[in-house]
């Protein structure tokens, strides 16, 4: 069979992506009901962000080729997204390809399997998310399977080209064609303003993000 690179689908502007990066998955699960992971898929650590367009893996036995090659086709700020078919055994992802992933320029990786070397992953704060740890590892045989292929992962389908945004909360999967009037909502709803934690992550006072003050002063 072989690894299969379907033709790459990237219908979303820069724009809207950049967009995305100051709101959160709560945020956007006060307004969308659709397109939300199983909550068993899980970041490796925490105090995570993860926002880009989807290249997705299906992997259907235990070789590592697909995934390599997915990182060697990958173009900067990807979002690898890999479904092991149900296995959630043997990790086809650690420490060493999370270095090469990084160095590429993607912007972090989701997987509904195993991965492996935690706190190597943890080190390296580049953003993983995975259903199980596991140090059964992949092996050189199996050299199947598919890139830029619908796959299922956590529940979801997802497409190449589908916007990711994932943190500590969850990761939630938009479809190219409702990005940017999702984004407009949420703006709409919050004023444009960054997510409030971010806010604070930024140091900025609590007390400045719009509406905190007046319901603080309320009697």
């Amino acid at each position: 069979m072989g690894v299969t690179i379907r033709e790459r689908q990237q219908t979303i502007s820069p724009e809207v992506v950049e967009g995305f990066q100051s709101i959160g998955v709560g945020d956007i699960g006060h307004i969308a009901q659709w397109g939300f992971m199983d909550t068993a898929i899980r970041p490796v650590w925490r105090d995570i962000r993860l926002v880009g367009t989807a290249l997705t893996v299906w992997m259907p036995d235990e070789g590592s080729a697909v995934t390599r090659k997915a990182i060697q086709i990958a173009e900067p700020g990807d979002v690898l997204v890999i479904d092991r078919g149900g296995d959630t055994e043997i990790a086809c992802w650690g420490g060493f390809v999370t270095m090469l992933a990084k160095e590429k320029g993607l912007a972090g990786m989701i997987i509904d399997g195993a991965v492996t070397d935690t706190m190597e992953i943890s080190d390296l704060r580049w953003p993983v998310y995975s259903r199980t740890v596991s140090g059964l590892l992949t092996r050189n045989g199996g050299q199947n399977g598919e890139i830029n292929t619908t796959v299922n992962c956590g529940g979801v389908p997802v497409s190449s080209g589908d916007l990711i945004v994932a943190d500590d909360d969850g990761i939630v999967v938009i479809r190219p064609h409702e990005a940017a009037e999702l984004l407009a909502t949420v703006r709409q709803r919050y004023g444009g303003h960054p997510n409030i934690r971010q806010w604070v992550r930024d140091g900025k006072p609590l007390r400045d993000y719009p509406g905190v003050a007046a319901f603080l002063d309320q009697r």
